[in-house]
């Protein structure tokens, strides 16, 4: 029960203290009967808010590479109708990727990743990985919303889900830092999709704004210590089609 009612607290948290405009952004564009897929679920906060938009008849995926982070989503939300969590990783080729997960007391970290640099003592966890494309190649109805939080992974996840982002065109709610790459820069993934018709937006302190107002070295400027938690700081952007909004 204490767990249970943790899981609900983090959701709420989020809801309306950690990210409130980008779970707003989300219940916006998310309706009734969709289909969402969550990528690096960590904890499920999105992944809560991503069902209670798409409701009984919608249908969630989560994606989760830290074994004991899917066991804990198993657990509060994967026998719940409609949600599917798996223990996987998503990327541009199938295989199996070395998964660095920075060493804390709780045995997980919102900072594991296939590719970020620099991430200090760590353990590798061993993960299976797919494309969304050959994963959902057999969907019988379009994606509609992507959630994206893989700490510099995020190129490799847009290439493996080319025809889906070309077929179905899904609202993309994306975490995309520098620090987190390890080459090439946040310019890169967002021109990929760019590339693709898509019209992007990011969460600052007045809303969502324009993409061509983006500055990652004033929006992401790094320093000293924990510098991505300054004000200020952007982490989060949204992109979608606008030919279909």
């Amino acid at each position: 029960m204490k767990n249970e009612l943790a899981f609900y607290y983090r959701a709420l948290r989020y809801r309306y203290r950690v990210d409130p405009q980008e779970i707003q952004f989300l219940s916006k564009n998310l309706k009734r009967g969709e289909v969402a897929v969550d990528i690096g679920c960590h904890k499920g906060a999105y992944l809560y808010w991503m069902k209670r938009a798409v409701g009984a008849k919608g249908r969630v995926w989560g994606f989760e590479p830290q074994r004991k982070l899917y066991d804990y989503l198993q657990e509060h939300v994967g026998h719940k109708p409609g949600i599917t969590i798996e223990h996987l990783g998503v990327s541009d080729q199938p295989g199996e990727l070395s998964l660095q997960v920075p060493i804390s007391k709780r045995g997980t970290s919102p900072g594991a990743s296939f590719s970020a640099p620099n991430l200090g003592e760590s353990r590798v966890e061993q993960v299976q990985v797919v494309t969304l494309d050959n994963y959902f190649a057999e969907l019988d109805q379009p994606i509609r919303f992507l959630k994206i939080d893989v700490e510099g992974h995020e190129l490799s996840v847009l290439k493996g889900a080319q025809q889906i982002l070309s077929q179905h065109h899904p609202t993309i709610l994306m975490e995309c830092e520098n620090r987190h790459l390890a080459q090439g820069s946040v310019a890169d993934v967002f021109g990929y999709l760019l590339d693709l018709g898509y019209q992007g937006q990011f969460f600052g302190g007045n809303g969502l704004q324009p993409l061509a107002e983006f500055d990652a070295a004033m929006h992401q400027q790094q320093g000293e210590g924990r510098f991505w938690e300054a004000a200020g700081y952007v982490n989060n952007f949204a992109f979608h089609q606008p030919k279909l909004i």
